[in-house]
């Protein structure tokens, strides 16, 4: 769950910055927007997905170590890059291990119409969801002879 995620984390020596509580909003499961600081490519926090208000902020000297960290998990489902150098933006776009590659953009939210899906242990790399890739999926043929 989120909540043990946020306990590895600072198991770990992540430092929580903000958020890791429950919110008392009522009935329902609610986990505050959670920031971690001081993140390790090699913690847990850095490597899984984690399904919920979490975000860890790992630092990087540049380009490459950015994107050998980024690479560096067994999970691919969405990633963005902000830059205004477009050279940069083309080869994170070549270069990253994700279903959806994102320039200037967060990594959530996708146009319906768009096929959605990730890489590694995200996805089976062969399904994707939603658009005409969503249809086919969900379509069975059937081919029809007949001699009326």
């Amino acid at each position: 769950s989120t909540l043990e995620y946020i306990d590895v984390a600072e198991t770990e020596g992540a430092t929580l910055a903000t958020g890791g509580g429950e919110p008392d909003v009522g009935e329902g499961f609610f986990v505050e927007p959670t920031v971690f600081t001081e993140v390790e490519p090699e913690m847990r926090i850095a490597q899984e997905e984690v399904f919920g208000p979490v975000v860890a902020v790992l630092k990087v000297s540049d380009f490459e170590e950015a994107m050998e960290v980024a690479n560096g998990v067994e999970y691919g489902l969405s990633a963005s890059i902000v830059t205004d150098d477009h050279t940069e933006a083309n080869r994170f776009i070549d270069d990253i291990e994700a279903g959806v590659a994102k320039v200037n953009e967060k990594t959530t939210g996708l146009e319906l119409h768009v096929p959605f899906g990730g890489f590694k242990r995200s996805s089976s790399e062969t399904w994707r969801e939603q658009g005409d890739e969503g249809l086919e999926f969900y379509t069975i043929e059937k081919t029809v002879y007949d001699g009326y």
